[in-house]
């Protein structure tokens, strides 16, 4: 069985995927288009997370149960991209945390502690 644990923000995610032999963490960056003659629309931010959030999906799709952890209202849109663009996935979704910037460790301890996991 596999879980895998995201934090995300607007510029990136972080991927703990956690099984019992196992943790592997992988980094999406989002990319930006930089347009420094005006400032992104509704329409801008929409594509970005579009597409930002395809590629994540794609990267968590074989996981059995899904976490989202992050500090502001990126986990709430990835949450209804998924309810709207792929149920399937949005049916392993277990939980949506807000934590602030915690560091790689303190990510993986929670998750783990989530998941109520012991890796080894």
């Amino acid at each position: 069985m596999s879980v895998i644990a995201i934090w995300i923000d607007r510029d990136h995610a972080k991927l703990f995927e956690i099984s019992s032999e196992r943790m592997e963490r992988k980094t999406i960056q989002a990319r930006h288009t930089d347009h420094h003659t005006h400032r992104p629309d509704a329409i801008d931010l929409k594509n970005h997370e579009g597409t930002f959030f395809h590629e994540l999906a794609k990267s968590v799709n074989s996981a059995d149960r899904l976490l989202i952890l992050g500090p502001g209202v990126a986990k709430y849109h990835f949450r209804s991209f998924l309810t709207e663009q792929m149920p399937a996935l949005a049916k392993k979704l277990v939980g949506c945390e807000t934590v602030d910037h915690p560091t790689d460790n303190q990510i993986a301890a929670f998750a783990m502690k989530f998941f109520d996991l012991k890796v080894g």
